[in-house]
């Protein structure tokens, strides 16, 4: 189903990642478990097979052990807990968790308020200088490979 995309991370020099460090599947239920919801089939995917990745100066946020899972700023759940001790931003957002924010004036994150009917969150783009949100990709598949595409 994602040979598309395994072809596509084989070729590129805009992804970086370290192979063999993907989540394993305990940790991807713990956080599914917290966060109260499935994570997307092709997020799921991308943890267990890669896990990790950095692109254009940030990292595509993963799911780190558990050990390490209240320090480290590249894991999902780390990040979503710190959104979420912010009231303002939960008011604001509430259907917000964060994927992927690069060292640039964007931000990108799923929609948990829809999901289709393989059980895929869109991704959207916030662009933090004007204010805008936009959908970027209808699955996590899709916004990689649209990532690898733009910045190849």
């Amino acid at each position: 189903m994602y040979e598309r995309l395994a072809e596509k991370l084989k070729t590129t020099s805009a992804l970086k990642w370290f192979p063999g460090r993907g989540a394993e599947e305990s940790w991807i239920a713990e956080v599914e478990e917290e966060l109260g919801f499935r994570l997307p089939p092709s997020y799921r995917w991308w943890l267990a097979h890669y896990g990790n990745a950095r692109l254009s100066g940030g990292e595509i946020l993963t799911i780190a052990p558990p050990e390490y899972r209240d320090e480290y700023d590249g894991d999902l759940l780390y990040i979503h807990r710190l959104n979420k001790a912010e009231e303002w931003l939960v008011s604001r957002f509430p259907h917000r968790l964060d994927v992927f924010v690069p060292d640039s004036d964007e931000l990108y994150y799923f929609d948990t308020s829809t999901r289709d009917a393989q059980g895929e969150f869109p991704i959207m783009c916030y662009d933090l200088m004007n204010n805008l949100i936009d959908t970027y990709a209808s699955t996590f598949a899709e916004f990689l490979e649209r990532l690898i595409d733009e910045r190849s």
